[in-house]
């Protein structure tokens, strides 16, 4: 069994090397619907901020691959659960690692929070099929989970692309370690997804002191009344 996984390890990723958009649009929507790969999409999509760095992919294209993909693939999913329902959880929820535990979990997020539980939910590694397939089978509204998992893949996009990208020449030696420990790729993640959040941060906080500017004396002084 293991040298079945690790071959088609091996074929997929060569696959998305060989065919690169398209494999990447296939690969992200499919497994956003909800088949399991042994290999997530999460490291194709590194594989291809790694092709960015190299010059022979461009950045925008992968991301907006990425995002058109993850929402078709999870469009489709959301409409399957609210169409099953919970039948399709209590078959299948076991295969798409929906435990008791997390689909509860999710129906509190999706019920009290809504679109930040889709957006957020679905940024967390081994949670993004499980928050779309209870989304649907809650019958959460599909006007929002629409623009909320566009918004998610977004982020993901630029978040797992940019790690790729920013690894450069160490992609090789790095992916080598996350094969031997994924919890080696599990802190790459987090380590990225805290910069960006300082960096976003910090960018709010200068735009709004700009927008408020300096105080000057006098500035608490009440306007003089008219003579």
């Amino acid at each position: 069994m293991g040298d079945l996984i690790a071959a088609t390890r091996e074929f997929l990723l060569e696959f998305l090397e060989a065919n690169q958009y398209l494999a990447l649009a296939i690969y992200v929507g499919v497994e956003e619907a909800g088949v399991p790969f042994p290999v997530p999409a999460d490291t194709a999509i590194v594989l291809m901020g790694y092709q960015v760095y190299r010059g022979v992919a461009n950045p925008v294209a992968v991301v907006a691959t990425v995002v058109v993909s993850a929402t078709a693939g999870a469009s489709v999913l959301y409409w399957l659960a609210r169409l099953v329902g919970p039948r399709l959880i209590d078959r299948f929820g076991r295969t798409l690692h929906i435990t008791p535990e997390r689909r509860e979990r999710a129906e509190r997020w999706i019920h009290r929070y809504e679109v930040p539980a889709i957006v957020i939910g679905r940024l967390i590694p081994g949670f993004r099929i499980v928050i779309t397939v209870v989304a649907g089978a809650a019958r959460a509204s599909f006007w929002k989970f629409l623009p909320s998992a566009a918004l998610s893949a977004l982020i993901w996009a630029g978040i797992y692309m940019g790690i790729g990208w920013g690894l450069g020449d160490q992609y090789q030696r790095v992916a080598s370690a996350v094969e031997a420990d994924p919890r080696v790729g599990f802190g790459i993640v987090l380590a990225a997804v805290v910069v960006v959040g300082a960096v976003v941060v910090f960018r709010l906080r200068r735009r709004l002191f700009r927008q408020i500017g300096p105080r000057q004396p006098g500035d608490d002084e009440p306007p003089p009344t008219p003579g």
